[in-house]
Formats: structure tokens, C-alpha cells, sequence
């Protein structure tokens, strides 16, 4: 076994997900442990949930950063499992947002973002998911290598190949409260 993370997936709009996004959203998840496994450190499960259109209160479509961070601080999924918010659109040029590192405690209000939120970008989603979620786990942006998981943009067209995280990367995962070790 080695150090882990379970992710509570949050459809947000849960109707506006069509078959084709949600097979989105299952090769994200598949990338996403594919590109963690690289240094050791694995998610050890995808929880879904589903906020619907009327619940979720015009957070189906963010339409700013600080939407974003409201419908993390209004929604959570209790225990030790980092949130993603999924929305089908975000309307700035991001493709996601987080904290970094997350909150140990997600029952912080706004200002605090104790979740990811993530855009299904089509292919992009396969960097763009692991990449908040590295984020919540205390990893930076880097702005030097492009194949870096945590460069910081994504390709909308999706990655060229897996993305690297480099061992010291895996490490600091592994020091965030809701990582467990073996």
C-alpha cells in the first residue's frame, strides 16, 4: 500500500451531464491515478455525488472565482476525502480552481475554498482534474517544465502524454492531513 487520497467526485447541475461528460469525467479519474501512481501515491477511490440544478443555486455555471469559491464553502461531503466540484462551464479562462494547500477543515465559510472546482474541458479534463487536486494537496504552480503536472496552464486539446510529478512533488502530497499512509 502506499500513501492515499479518496476524492468525493460533486456533479454540480447534475442534469446538464450528459453520458459523454460523465465518460469525461471517468477518464480524468483514470489519469489522475495513472499520473499519481508515477511517484507512489495512489487515489484510493472516487465517491459521486450530485448537487441538482435547482440545489445548486446558479452554481451549475461559475461565473467568476469567487462563485467558485462560494460553492465550496456552501457545499461539502463530510470526512477526510477532498471535494471536487464538477461544472459543466466556468466562465474566465480557468479550467479549475483550489486551494493550496486545502484545508484540513472543510467546514470553513467564505472566503475559505475547501474544495476543488473543476470544468469538463473534454481531454483537458485528464490534466485539469489532477492538477486542482495537486493543488489542494499543497502543490504549486510550476512555471518551468510544460510536462509537469502542476505547469500552470492546461491544453484545452488534453495532454500530449501523462504528465510527471517528480518524487519531491509525491512527498509533499504526502504531508496534507487527508493523505493516508501505510
Amino acid at each position: 500500500m502506499m500513501p492515499h487520497v479518496a476524492v468525493n467526485l460533486i456533479y454540480v447541475g447534475w442534469e446538464n451531464f450528459t453520458d459523454t461528460d460523465k465518460a469525461v469525467v471517468n477518464a480524468a479519474c483514470w489519469a489522475t491515478r495513472q499520473t499519481y501512481w508515477q511517484v507512489g501515491f495512489d487515489i484510493f477511490g472516487f465517491d459521486a455525488y450530485s448537487i441538482s440544478v435547482a440545489d445548486a443555486q446558479g452554481y451549475a455555471y461559475i461565473d467568476s472565482d469567487a462563485e467558485a469559491t462560494w460553492l465550496t464553502s456552501d457545499y461539502t461531503i463530510p470526512g477526510r476525502s477532498v471535494d471536487v466540484f464538477l461544472v459543466k462551464g466556468y466562465a474566465t479562462s480557468t479550467a479549475g480552481l483550489s486551494p493550496v494547500p486545502g484545508p484540513c477543515n472543510k467546514y470553513l465559510t467564505y472566503p475559505s475554498m475547501t474544495g476543488s472546482v473543476v470544468e469538463l474541458i473534454g481531454a483537458g479534463t485528464n490534466v485539469a482534474m489532477p492538477h486542482e487536486i495537486g493543488h489542494y494537496l499543497g502543490l504549486h504552480d510550476d512555471y518551468s517544465d510544460p510536462t509537469n503536472l502542476m505547469y500552470y496552464t492546461v491544453s484545452s486539446g488534453g495532454p500530449s502524454g501523462l504528465p510527471v510529478l517528480t518524487f519531491a512533488q509525491g512527498a509533499q502530497m504526502a504531508q496534507h492531513c487527508f493523505t493516508s499512509l501505510p
